[in-house]
């Protein structure tokens, strides 16, 4: 199999603006506050249960109602929320976690050591179905063994063995370890409504139209300046709604409308007419990786010289220009080109080559079956993606079709590996180790896993198992070339996203991890 760089493949010069933005300080006494910031969604909340049944949506709202005991700064560093500090034993053996006094539930309660431990052993117990349980109960990381609380506001993790990785893998935002009270779930452990210590309440859902959330003013928030998911997150508007808008153009046009605030995703085309409206535009180079996935368990793709065929069939730079209207450029690899694990070696895949995508084609006795790849209309270059990739493929002698879902039906058929190919999204992993994550994982254990190689399986754990830049960046090498050859996923690009905001809100701060934060965020009047 013949490689060459994305770049060599006449790739766009990698972005270089600033990933990490200036930290913001706010005084309760000179902040604006203002009545409502009206915020679009894509999809519908899909639940309140923080890390179940979760997407970028749910995320996005449920990050503003609860918070963990630590999460990401905005140098993606992870530091402490509802901790004070953090610490592991000499051995390794466990973590002591430091908490903040004087932090009160949305009901009025203390948070203590007691309500840590609740949350944490209701999220290791399988009938949750919380979605990062496998970081945590050893299946792709050290197990949790014991949950202690020898004082009030002290919580001790013990651990099966040294995991340096604990507190990044508490801060995943994917992952949504929320502190919460017990009064959160029924009498019989069923979900019901989350009492967290966020500086927002759930207010009224509106299903298929929009969430809103309401400033809790019992809020307890660390002081200092806004940092990341830390420090000061002071709610300035009184309501944050999130409004459902699944078509870009309905975005935009409810943008100069004024109905909307905020635009999380604007076409690059129509920066020009935007800014020519007084539009406040951001372009902010993310994590987030677009890709292609396959079922490596499928009865045609579990050959992988097919798969192999699919890769030489697709110009990755052509449909990343596509897809992302030419603000991003090609990343074929899970190590994003803003980590600084990202070398040449990243930049490694098979070349666009569709004479020998057919040869292969020939060697695998491939007979027109055909090879579905399920998309969506929902606006991130999805279908756009899939429709590209798929004349491409078609041109290579390969019976491409195109199945488009809702996005509630296409993320469960990812969960559940009901699918040939997909045009898919991972928001943003804020360390490598965690996309490979989302790839790379025994499929009986976790279906969505693409590659269930034994070896990429090891060479992930390994990863886990030290915080050492120069062993772990030989590791994501080694994974990257790994999977040149296997081609479990067709990598394409992390997102160069283009956002746009009233002329009248002030505060929004843009952030390389691709999440939204809309503390400290105001309209003038």
């Amino acid at each position: 199999m013949t490689c060459v760089t994305t770049r060599q493949l006449g790739a766009a010069a990698v972005v270089t603006a600033a990933l990490i933005l200036p930290q913001t300080a706010f005084s309760a006494d000179e902040a604006q506050r203002t009545e409502r910031i009206t915020i679009a969604i894509p999809t519908d909340l899909r639940s309140t249960n923080p890390g179940v049944q979760r997407d970028g949506t749910a995320d996005l709202i449920m990050n503003h109602v609860v918070e963990g005991l630590v999460g990401h700064r905005q140098d993606l560093s992870v530091g402490p929320v509802l901790a004070e500090s953090f610490e592991p034993s000499a051995d390794g053996l466990s973590w002591r976690f430091q908490l903040r006094k004087g932090v009160h539930f949305q009901n009025g309660a203390e948070m203590t050591s007691a309500d840590v431990a609740w949350s944490w052993n209701r999220y290791l117990k399988a009938e949750t179905a919380w979605q990062c349980k496998r970081f945590f109960d050893g299946k792709q990381g050290a197990a949790i063994t014991a949950i202690e609380t020898p004082e009030p506001y002290a919580v001790v993790f013990r651990l099966e063995k040294p995991n340096p990785m604990l507190p990044l893998f508490m801060s995943n935002l994917q992952c949504n370890a929320a502190i919460l009270h017990p009064s959160s779930v029924n009498e019989d452990g069923s979900w019901k409504a989350p009492v967290g210590t966020g500086p927002y309440v759930i207010g009224d859902w509106k299903p298929g139209r929009y969430v809103e959330l309401d400033r809790f003013d019992g809020y307890t928030g660390r002081e200092g300046p806004s940092d990341g998911m830390t420090g000061a997150k002071p709610a300035l508007a009184d309501h944050l709604r999130f409004l459902i808008a699944p078509d870009g153009t309905v975005m935009k046009n409810a943008l100069y409308a004024g109905e909307l605030d905020f635009v999380p995703e604007l076409g690059a085309a129509e920066i020009p007419e935007a800014e020519s409206r007084g539009v406040s535009i951001y372009k902010q180079p993310i994590l987030s990786w677009h890709l292609l996935l396959m079922q490596t368990q499928d009865p045609v793709l579990k050959d992988p010289r097919i798969r192999q065929a699919i890769a030489h069939a697709i110009d990755v730079p052509s449909i990343v220009a596509v897809a992302s209207e030419g603000v991003a450029t090609a990343n074929p690899s899970g190590v994003a080109t803003a980590s600084p694990y990202h070398n040449a070696t990243h930049d490694q895949w098979p070349a666009y080559d569709p004479a020998l995508a057919q040869k292969l084609l020939k060697e695998a006795g491939y007979k027109g079956e055909p090879i579905r790849i399920q998309t969506n209309m929902r606006p991130g270059g999805y279908h756009e993606t899939a429709v590209t990739a798929q004349a491409m493929m078609q041109a290579a002698g390969i019976n491409a079709q195109i199945e488009v879902l809702d996005w509630a039906t296409q993320l469960q058929n990812y969960l559940q590996g009901k699918y040939q190919m997909q045009s898919f999204v991972y928001s943003s992993r804020l360390d490598p180790a965690l996309a490979y994550s989302s790839i790379i994982g025994d499929k009986t254990e976790q279906p969505s896993a693409s590659w269930d190689d034994p070896d990429a399986i090891k060479l992930l754990e390994a990863a886990k198992q030290t915080m050492d830049p120069a062993v772990r960046g030989k590791i994501f090498d080694r994974i990257h070339s790994r999977m040149a050859e296997a081609v479990p996923v067709i990598g394409l690009y992390n997102d160069v996203r283009v956002i746009a905001t009233a002329p009248d809100l002030k505060g929004y701060t843009p952030w390389s991890a691709g999440f939204d934060r809309f503390w400290g965020v105001t309209k003038t009047k």
